[in-house]
């Protein structure tokens, strides 16, 4: 066998052999550790939510957000004005960027309740599901259960009852 190896010929026969069986291992492993993903999705513990289309699907969210943005804005607008009467230019320059970063803090509260209630509704859906894991859709390429509608019809059930709480709140203030 020695002597038909030391032939050049044989000795690339030999290698090209070899380098089809490895080739031929990798592929198959590779076959058999992808498993079969057609059913892996359905199966799933990992949930995907796009985050953009919940928001901007909940109208009441939306419209929350941007009152409260404006309540903040018109508040510090008078507070602005009240303080900055009288005062020079370089004092008012400086109010202004004193105010714009109160103001940036509290856009940022604002935003981090709209971000809570959202991260409610996921939570409330994925534990439903029996999910593991949430991700955002907008991080993954394949696979997940996508909940995405389930969080959005949450988080307006959740809205829609806290909005009628707050109301009857308001008409029993109003009876005393």
């Amino acid at each position: 066998m020695m002597t038909t190896l030391g032939n050049k010929k044989n000795v690339k026969i030999f290698s090209f052999a070899l380098a089809g069986v490895f080739i031929a291992s990798v592929a198959a492993m590779a076959v058999v550790s992808m498993g079969d993903t057609a059913n892996a999705a359905p199966t799933s513990d990992i949930g995907v939510v796009d985050q953009r289309e919940v928001i901007s699907a909940n109208s009441t969210l939306a419209a929350n957000y941007q009152q409260k943005m404006k309540e903040t804005a018109d508040e510090m607008q008078k507070d602005f004005d009240a303080k900055s009467e009288g005062m020079s230019d370089a004092e008012k320059e400086k109010l202004f960027t004193d105010m714009q970063q109160q103001f940036n803090q509290k856009r940022q509260a604002i935003e981090k309740d709209m971000d809570d209630q959202v991260t409610g509704a996921v939570k409330s859906v994925a534990s439903k599901k029996g999910l593991a894991l949430v991700v955002d859709k907008s991080a993954v390429i394949y696979g997940g259960t996508d909940i995405t509608k389930e969080v959005t019809d949450s988080l307006s059930k959740s809205l829609s009852s806290a909005a009628s709480s707050a109301a009857s709140a308001a008409s029993s203030e109003s009876k005393k």
